[in-house]
Order: C-alpha cells, then structure tokens, then sequence
C-alpha cells in the first residue's frame, strides 16, 4: 500500500516506553498470552502419548481337583498377549495429534496478533488524548488570557460585559474538556497497564507522540511482508484433523487382534503309573469381527464435521479477504483527511489567526471576533487529533489483518496442511 503520510514534528515530553517497546512488553508478560502458552506443551503431551501400543497383558490361570477329589490332578496356565491394530489406527491418532500441536502454536500467534493489535491501538488512543488535552489547555490559556483583557477593557470603559462572560465561559469550556481528555489518558493508560502485565501502581510513561506512531506504522504499511494470518492456518489445520478423524473412525471398525504365547502344565492321573505332569506351549489369537458395530455412524459425525470444518475455512478465508480491502481503505481515506488537513486547512487556520491578532492589536477586530475564532480554531486543532487517530487506528486494523506485524513469533511449517495455498503478499 502506498502511503504518503505527511507528517508534522514530533511534539510532547520524552518518556520511558515506544510503540515498539510496548508490544515487546506485552508479548512478554501479558498474562493471558503466557497462560495460552502452556496449550502447547499440553499438545506435546498428547503427541507423545498418541500412536503407543496399549501394554501388554500377563495371564495367570490354574484348575485343581481339591472340591472333588483331591488326587493332585489339576493345570497351571501362564500367558503373555500383545494388542497390535490391523489398520493404520495408530498412525492416524499420532497424525491427529500432531495437528492438535500446530493448531496449539498457531493459537498462541494468534493470540499475539490480536494482543499486539490491542496495545498499538490503546498506544494510539492514550497518545492522541494527550494531544487534545494539550490542545485544549492552550485553548483555555489562550481564553484566560482574553479574560484579563477583558476585564481590563471593561474597566476602561470600551469593553462590554459580553465580552468578559463570554471569554470566562470559554475558559471553563477548554479547561473541562482538557480534564476529560486528561481522564481518557489514564483510562487508557491502565488498561495498557493491564495487556502489558503491569500493576495499576506501576509507573509507565509513553515516549512516542501520536504522529510518530503514525509515521512508524506507515513505514510498517509501505514494507513487504507475506501475509500470514495464523487463524487461516488454524481453520486450514482445523479441516485437516477433521479429515484424519473421519480415517481414523473407518479404522475403528477393526479393534486389533490380540496374540499371545502361553505355556500350561497339566497334571493327571494316569493308571497305574499314577501322577503324570505334561509341558505345552502354545500361540493364542483373538480376531474381532465387526459385525455389529462398524463405526459408521461415526464416521457419519466425523464426515460432516470435516465437511462443517472446510466451509468454516473458506468463509474465514473470503472473510480475512474483505477486511483487508475494507482496512486498506479506511487507511487510505483517512490518510487523505490527514494530507488535505495538513496542506490546505492548516495553513488556513494559522493564517487566519495571524491576521485577526494583528487585527484586534491595531484596533480593527472586536475582541468578540477574536475569542470566537480562537474557539474555531481550538476546536479545528482537537478535530485534527480525531483524524490523525483515526489514521493510526485504521493502519493498526490492516496490519493485524494482514497479520503481519515483526513482533509476531515466526509461522510454524512443522505440518503441511491438506488445504495449503499460497502466501500472498499485503
């Protein structure tokens, strides 16, 4: 996307943490991305326990004739049996398992994408109220000064009590919405506090003004990167399994056949020689024959969820699709808003104010004039802030819808999905 982003200087006291370094602190400490964390090592768990062999079974059987007879006549049976699968079971369960692993780290990336979105956005939103409380006190500063004016004029008899009124309630006018804006910073402010992993006590302090954020995510906007939205991954991987879980219950339908090795020792009476003990050692198979239960209609279930899980796929993909274009052009619209203001009403507004001061000095420009195009202006500089934020909060929206962001921890290849298709560049 080609940005222009016209820029002005950089404004507003040095702190302790950018744009850059805020996303860095949440990616680290957010509580819930490192509670998301752990997922994956419940995934691996899974992997290593999928596709083992069930153990194998030791059998112990003896027959005595004590209750009849007693004459020492009797067998001992000892047996070793084994399960093995006669399909691909297993394969297919080690299979879905290592899916349910990828799916585990492209949730932890999604995660990240939509935290990293969170923090630039309350980044922007903490720095842009900021900005219009700056702007408001220096409306109200400029007001309280026309109200000293107009006292003075009023005492020497060529001001009017408009006048006096009407730049006092201006005054109060820009000194209460500089409180409101100011209350807005620190609501945005804890509740950065709290995607960061910080206490609402612990000291942070943003570094960068709104227009360097803006200028950093332009220059984020103008780079290459391959789209990679690891929600697409995970509803791709998502259709996989389900795929794997519709072979895995046809598989099913055949147990496993369980063989063994058994020794017995017999014990009869063999007259007149009497007591005879005989040796044998024999194999053991037990065949299960699907007769009843095929599995079919859980392959039914699996089938239809298979089905379920690739059309979610590709309505998420036509979804992501749209909101990239819809982002792009937010960004694009707002952009324009921002140039236009920058080149032609800006200009404007300062040219204008210039001359009314100059004006109402020389004695040309009532000093009702002059408070009330202060207050336009004034209220021009806060509608600025509102079109450069919104600039800021539309190019966060493309970025995460591109899911694109340098942050992000790199894309996983560990599992080539069924459904792949190629990486697009945003």
């Amino acid at each position: 996307m080609a940005v222009l982003c016209v820029l002005a200087a950089s404004h507003g006291a040095a702190a302790d943490l950018s744009l850059h370094g805020a996303v860095n602190t949440a990616l680290m400490n957010n509580r819930d991305l490192a509670a998301a964390r752990h997922v994956v090592g419940q995934a691996h768990g899974r992997l290593r326990q999928a596709g083992l062999l069930p153990n194998p079974e030791v059998e112990f059987n003896g027959y005595s004739d004590f209750v009849s007879g007693s004459e020492g006549e009797g067998v001992f049976v000892i047996g070793l049996h084994q399960w093995f699968p006669l399909t691909s079971r297993l394969g297919l369960a080690s299979q879905v398992a290592r899916v349910d692993v990828a799916m585990a780290l492209r949730e932890v990336r999604n995660r990240e994408r939509l935290l990293i979105a969170d923090v630039q956005k309350l980044y922007a939103r903490a720095q842009a109220a900021r900005r219009r409380e700056h702007s408001s006190a220096q409306a109200r500063s400029d007001s309280s000064d026309l109200v000293s004016l107009a006292g003075e004029r009023l005492a020497s008899g060529q001001g009017s009590l408009a006048e006096s009124a009407l730049a006092r309630v201006d005054e109060q006018r820009w000194g209460n919405a500089a409180n409101v804006a100011a209350t807005q910073a620190e609501k945005y402010l804890l509740e950065m506090k709290t995607a960061l992993g910080l206490a609402a006590d612990a000291p942070l302090a943003l570094s960068q003004s709104l227009e360097s954020v803006v200028g950093e995510l332009c220059a984020q906007a103008r780079s290459e990167r391959l789209f990679s939205r690891p929600d697409m991954e995970l509803a791709m991987l998502a259709a996989d399994k389900s795929s794997a879980e519709v072979a895995l219950a046809r598989a099913g339908a055949w147990e496993g056949v369980r063989l063994g090795i058994e020794y017995m020792q017999d014990r009869s009476l063999d007259q007149p020689g009497g007591i005879s003990t005989g040796d044998f050692l024999g194999v053991k198979v037990t065949l299960p024959l699907p007769a009843w239960d095929r599995k079919e209609g859980e392959t039914q279930e699996r089938q239809a969820a298979a089905e379920a899980k690739a059309a979610q796929w590709r309505a998420l993909e036509l979804e992501v699709a749209n909101n990239i274009a819809a982002a792009r052009q937010q960004a694009a619209l707002f952009e324009k808003q921002w140039a236009r203001y920058r080149e032609t009403t800006e200009p404007l507004v300062d040219a204008g104010s210039r001359e009314i001061s100059q004006g109402f000095s020389e004695g040309r420009v009532d000093a009702r004039d002059l408070l009330m195009v202060r207050a336009q202006n004034a209220s021009l500089r806060v509608e600025s802030t509102a079109m450069l934020e919104n600039l800021a909060l539309a190019l966060i929206d493309l970025e995460a819808a591109a899911g694109s962001h340098p942050a992000m921890s790199a894309p996983y290849l560990e599992v080539v999905p069924l459904h792949r298709k190629k990486k697009t560049k945003s």
